[in-house]
């Protein structure tokens, strides 16, 4: 009872989700499918009485009318049918392409803390292997609109079926006619259609079952198989994988995670075809027993031959109706299963507090940030990253944030821009806390380059200004003051210029001019306060002096924070922040941390001033 429940509720959650996005896609079914369901019992009604009346002597013109009402019955219906069809097709089309650009602004609005999340992004990766599974949008409203059709049809075969249970008076009276003539024996053959359906039910659901199943199990070897397959065709992998002779291990692991798959398939296909095969057995042998009951009811004369072609083809279709709804009942319950991942994912709320303080606006930049009792571990863990951090970040100081590799660098930025909120303390902003601030414009005080910064198949321009329409003298501006002035002016679109190769004439770019131009995109946001999170470890060391140098005036006015696992870059800084296992250690300028001899500083600095000389 509770599976039923689940399938009404998903499925009702997925038609309102439709219904929010095109209000008359259910109506077009509906009307659509009513009319592909009409068809073949106008054949059934006018062929049954042209047949008698050929067999029974009627009037040519009579004959004539039938034949002509059903042609233009066909010509109508199916004109209608195929235009419909055609409006139903790319309404489809339409809610499946607005659910997955509801998919993507939900990810994109999604707190970063949630979106991280496994288990959240395993919401998504199901939703798309069930896509690929026909267990898409698009599949479920063609399911809808097919199990509309059937029900519509079995209705009509009803109808038709209702002269079954009449009685025909006779003058033969002998025992067979008064058994074939009565209406029990034709309850007992509905009786035997229901039950025959009864148990291919059961067995189609074990199929429904077994396929889900094999569904969950092979969705890791499903990712793993894509990740190496992406491996192969990505040209950026191509020099490692050939230097390094890494074809055999890629292929082999192809291999082992396509063998599983294959493996679970066959042991699928096992299933399927054992229990198609018992649903088939049933299904003729019902057949005959439907065509022997009509047939000796036309031999014994208790129905027309007419009557014969209209009541077969009738219990056919009511067979074949009433078999089409539970296996698609059956198919929407496994697409249901599919698609409650993306109503489930669109569903998650954001737990994150924004409150609504607007952050004020000062062209003296006269901000101050201050950590207190900071702690933070991440979800699903309870390792402390960071422990009990106190710190206070004014404006104009430039600032270097160095330590170990895992000691929580980055961590601390990603609190600083709010992407995680605190497990203990508090961060302030002028003596705020940040989470009474609006998100949106607590954001925009901050430019960030991050370690694994990103970059998109935008034009240049475009992925400095973040904007579809921007200031091209502006993007120049600060393209030459991050120094790749000189190379985007050699491509021949310049700004224009569209990165990567997803478009037809896109560049490939060098990591070094890929963080000069995130640099540049840094500097065009104009944001207070400006993080550098290792911004030049694709750099080399001359390159590396260039940008610091010129950050040094670029930022003059604003708070601005390295971290870099080069020590050479505290130089520049007017205060050292050392973090070691979660927790700052040490304070204070170069000058004052190197004659810590003990200290960790000196002993970075130590360990790294072979190289600075």
């Amino acid at each position: 009872m509770s599976k039923i429940n689940s399938l009404f509720k998903d499925t009702i959650l997925i038609l309102k989700m439709i219904f929010s996005i095109s209000k008359s896609f259910l109506p077009f079914t509906v009307f659509n499918s009513s009319l592909k369901a009409t068809l073949p019992f106008i054949n059934i009604i006018y062929s049954y009485k042209i047949l008698d009346g050929l067999l029974l002597g009627y009037s040519k013109d009579l004959i004539l009318k039938y034949v002509y009402i059903m042609a233009i019955l066909n010509m109508i219906i199916g004109l209608l049918s195929a235009l419909f069809n055609r409006i139903v097709n790319i309404k489809s089309e339409y809610i499946n392409g607005t659910i997955r650009a509801k998919i993507a602004n939900k990810a994109l609005t999604l707190d970063y803390e949630l979106l991280e999340k496994k288990e959240n992004l395993e919401l998504l990766h199901k939703a798309e292997e069930g896509s690929n599974s026909h267990g898409g949008i698009t599949s479920f409203c063609s399911t809808i609109s097919n199990l509309i059709n059937q029900f519509v049809s079995l209705v009509y075969a009803i109808i038709l079926l209702a002269g079954l249970f009449v009685v025909t008076p006779l003058t033969n009276h002998s025992l067979i006619v008064k058994i074939f003539n009565s209406p029990i024996l034709t309850l007992l053959l509905f009786l035997l259609l229901f039950g025959s359906l009864f148990i291919n039910s059961k067995f189609m659901s074990k199929i429904s079952v077994e396929s889900y199943q094999f569904f969950e199990k092979n969705v890791d070897n499903n990712r793993k198989f894509n990740y190496f397959m992406q491996l192969a065709m990505n040209y950026n992998f191509g020099k490692d994988i050939r230097l390094y002779k890494m074809s055999d291990m890629i292929e082999d692991e192809m291999n082992i995670a396509n063998n599983e798959a294959t493996k679970g398939m066959r042991n699928l296909a096992k299933i399927v075809g054992k229990y198609s095969g018992y649903t088939e057995i049933i299904n003729q042998i019902i057949i005959f027993i439907t065509y022997a009951f009509v047939g000796i009811r036309a031999i014994l004369g208790i129905i027309t031959v007419g009557s014969v072609l209209k009541f077969v083809s009738s219990l056919t279709l009511f067979h074949k109706s009433l078999t089409a709804i539970i296996y698609t009942w059956i198919d929407l319950d496994l697409q249901r299963q599919y698609l409650r991942n993306y109503t489930i994912f669109l569903n998650l709320e954001n737990k994150k507090y924004e409150g609504n303080l607007p952050i004020e606006k000062r062209d003296d930049y006269n901000y101050e940030i201050e950590f207190k009792d900071v702690s933070f571990h991440y979800p699903n863990s309870e390792e402390m990253i960071l422990n009990k951090i106190n710190i206070k970040l004014n404006v104009g100081r430039k600032m270097a944030i160095v330590g170990r590799n895992g000691a929580g660098k980055t961590t601390f930025i990603k609190l600083l821009c709010r992407l995680y909120d605190p497990t203990e303390g508090e961060i302030l902003l002028n003596g705020i806390n940040i989470i009474k601030y609006d998100y949106k414009e607590y954001l925009n005080i901050f430019s960030v380059v991050f370690q694994d910064f990103k970059l998109f198949s935008f034009s240049i321009g475009q992925n400095v200004a973040t904007e579809i329409n921007y200031d091209e003298n502006l993007v120049w501006e600060f393209l030459k003051q991050a120094g790749v002035e000189n190379r985007i002016q050699k491509m021949k679109d310049g700004l224009q210029t569209t990165i990567y190769q997803n478009e037809e004439d896109g560049v490939e770019i060098s990591g070094g001019e890929a963080q000069k131009i995130a640099i540049a995109r840094a500097l065009y946001k104009d944001a207070p306060l400006v993080v550098l999170d290792e911004p030049t470890s694709a750099l080399d060391p001359v390159s590396e002096y260039e940008i610091y140098s010129r950050f040094d005036h670029l930022v003059s006015n604003k708070t601005s924070i390295y971290i870099s696992h080069r020590m050479s870059s505290c130089r520049f800084c007017d205060n050292i922040i050392v973090f070691d296992h979660g927790q700052i250690i040490q304070v204070g300028n170069h000058d004052t941390l190197i004659k810590e001899t003990n200290g960790l500083y000196s002993e970075l600095w130590h360990a790294q001033s072979k190289y600075y000389y």
